[in-house]
């Protein structure tokens, strides 16, 4: 249920007046038209898009951080580099060549989570750029991205050899994971 947002269009009437009633010279409203060819497919048509489109944002930053939907159009030129795309053992995933693991001191295994940083610096990298563009995302794309990163570090500390260095780089996923959560709350799940 969405709850506050403006209807997409006029609520239809249950009567027999229809569209028909309104003057022919007057164009449809909230109709979008596709200006790419017929055999276009549906990431080159969505990598187009540079406005935060309605929907899932969880969803939507999902599938930008795993390679599903291209980056923005213009998100090099407002952000100043180009996002890459890496193959991890659990999916694809897109990131910030220019990324890493800001942690303080540098303590605990930087080096090791490494690509799920990079791909979580991407993630906060598009909310600035949909906030930079005047349609921030919603609070569950950045929800997203945090969910993402977690379930990254963890995925590598369970594919790790040994109870031990399970047992250490679960500890170390859920201090990193956790810090980045509660910054995330603290900053009220918008851009960064």
């Amino acid at each position: 249920m969405i709850i506050g947002n403006k209807p997409v269009r006029p609520p239809q009437t249950s009567g027999t007046a229809s569209t028909s009633a309104r003057p022919a010279t007057q164009p449809a409203r909230n109709v979008v038209k596709d200006s790419f060819s017929a055999g276009t497919a549906a990431t080159q048509r969505t990598a187009a898009v540079t406005a935060a489109p309605p929907g899932d944002h969880g969803k939507l930053m999902n599938d930008y951080l795993t390679g599903a939907i291209p980056p923005p159009a213009d998100f090099e030129q407002v952000m100043g580099y180009k996002p890459f795309a890496i193959q991890t053992p659990h999916g694809q995933r897109m990131q910030d060549p220019l990324g890493y693991a800001s942690v303080p001191g540098q303590i605990g295994p930087v080096k090791e989570f490494d690509k799920a940083a990079k791909t979580h610096d991407y993630g906060y990298d598009l909310l600035r750029y949909f906030e930079k563009k005047g349609t921030p995302l919603k609070p569950e794309a950045r929800k997203a991205a945090d969910k993402l990163f977690r379930n990254d570090m963890f995925d590598y500390a369970n594919d790790q050899k040994g109870a031990l260095n399970r047992f250490k780089y679960r500890a170390w996923a859920q201090i990193y994971a956790t810090a980045v959560e509660l910054n995330s709350v603290r900053q009220g799940h918008g851009p960064p």
